[in-house]
């Protein structure tokens, strides 16, 4: 124990009589030890963290890569890109999973109390909130009865950090008529508090169902054809 006192002592002295080489070798320290913190915290949203939804380790995402004809949309890799005539059909006749899920980003104008916002918005299947197990925090989330007529169901269930941060987590806002991409919605619930998507960088601050596709996308897109990915 001596012996490191005296080690550590000589070290020191040596550090002092070259401030500038002690400066160079903190500062390397400094930036190491930031570098290798920033990356396990990536390494840790991207790898370790689960979604906030039931059994997140029962979670997959189909693929069908392949050649494509015909439009398509995506946010990453364009084999994760299904019409809704092929979604639909994979829901309905699938024997293996059991829930499908299917949702689509876009971007939205909100207008309410006489301000208008840009947003994150998403389109989503009827059973997307059942499927992952996220229930409300206020109101209801989808069902199956808002996913079967294209343009019957302008509703949206608003994101809990984005109640909370545009309407002070009112439960007030409840049945409120919004003008969303220049359409009016009524918010029918919030989700629960901690649930932020499925995909990671991705933080949907509302979710509309899916049958409002040609209304809330600039192109006007129906969800009938098969080469409509």
């Amino acid at each position: 124990m001596q012996n490191l006192w005296k080690d550590i002592t000589f070290g020191l002295r040596m550090l002092g009589k070259s401030p500038g080489f002690t400066a160079i070798a903190v500062i390397t320290l400094a930036l190491g030890i930031g570098a290798n913190t920033a990356i396990f915290s990536l390494m840790n949203q991207i790898l370790l963290r689960q979604l906030p939804v039931k059994n997140p380790d029962e979670l997959v995402i189909l693929r069908s890569p392949g050649p494509m004809t015909g439009h398509i949309s995506s946010d990453g890799d364009d084999a994760e890109s299904f019409s809704y005539l092929m979604y639909k059909g994979l829901r309905d006749n699938n024997s293996v999973f059991s829930g499908i899920l299917a949702r689509y980003s876009f971007s939205a104008s909100v207008a309410s109390r006489g301000q208008t916002d840009r947003a994150s918005g998403e389109l989503v299947s009827g059973n997307y909130f059942e499927v992952l197990g996220v229930h409300p925090a206020v109101g209801r989330v989808f069902s199956q009865e808002d996913d079967r007529v294209p343009g019957a169901q302008p509703v949206v269930v608003l994101s809990h950090s984005y109640w909370t941060r545009h309407f002070g987590g009112d439960p007030s806002v409840l049945n409120k008529v919004l003008l969303i991409n220049n359409i009016e919605m009524t918010v029918v619930g919030v989700s629960q508090t901690g649930f932020s998507g499925v995909q990671v960088g991705k933080t949907p601050d509302l979710f509309v169902p899916l049958m409002m596709t040609q209304q809330m996308t600039t192109n006007g897109r129906t969800l009938d054809g098969w080469n409509n990915y």
